[in-house]
């Protein structure tokens, strides 16, 4: 039996190995994502429902377009770790997805997340649009019975 699972393994690993880095994904324009949300669904099989204001201050996500690191600060812990870098130019948006690593309490098992940014340019400014914040879609807590959804902005930092 574990014979079988060695060429599917090797060939996942190949192909891990031949996505690519966030260094030829963004191309020198390297920036961080600080990430908070504004809206939060918790969703079932059956439903998504849209959570209590309480959270804003306890969840955020971030991205390092030069390491490759995603980040999530999920009520009491923080996780971390290099993420596969997915760019969609015709939406103009990439997503950052990885299991997650805890870092405050390395007890707790790692978490799978996802980050989809919107990495157009937003174009002229607006009353309410700033040129250094993205609209974001995180999700979270992926699993058999459900899992969260989180919206906001992110502010960029340019890195050098």
């Amino acid at each position: 039996m574990h014979g079988r699972r060695t060429p599917a393994l090797l060939s996942l690993m190949l192909l891990c190995m031949l996505l690519p880095g966030p260094a030829a994904v963004f191309a020198g324009d390297y920036k961080e994502y600080r990430c908070t949300p504004d809206v939060k669904y918790e969703c079932t099989r059956n439903q998504c429902e849209k959570t209590a204001d309480d959270f804003q201050q306890a969840e955020s996500f971030g991205f390092n377009s030069k390491t490759g690191e995603l980040s999530a600060c999920l009520w009491t812990n923080c996780y971390a770790a290099r993420a596969a870098v997915f760019r969609d130019t015709a939406s103009e948006t990439f997503t950052a997805m990885a299991r997650l690593v805890p870092k405050a309490h390395p007890g707790n098992e790692p978490i799978i997340v996802s980050l989809t940014v919107d990495a157009g340019d937003p174009g002229p400014i607006r009353d309410t649009m700033d040129r250094k914040t993205r609209s974001f879609t995180a999700v979270w807590g992926y699993g058999s019975k459900g899992l969260s959804l989180d919206m906001g902005r992110c502010k960029l930092e340019k890195l050098p």
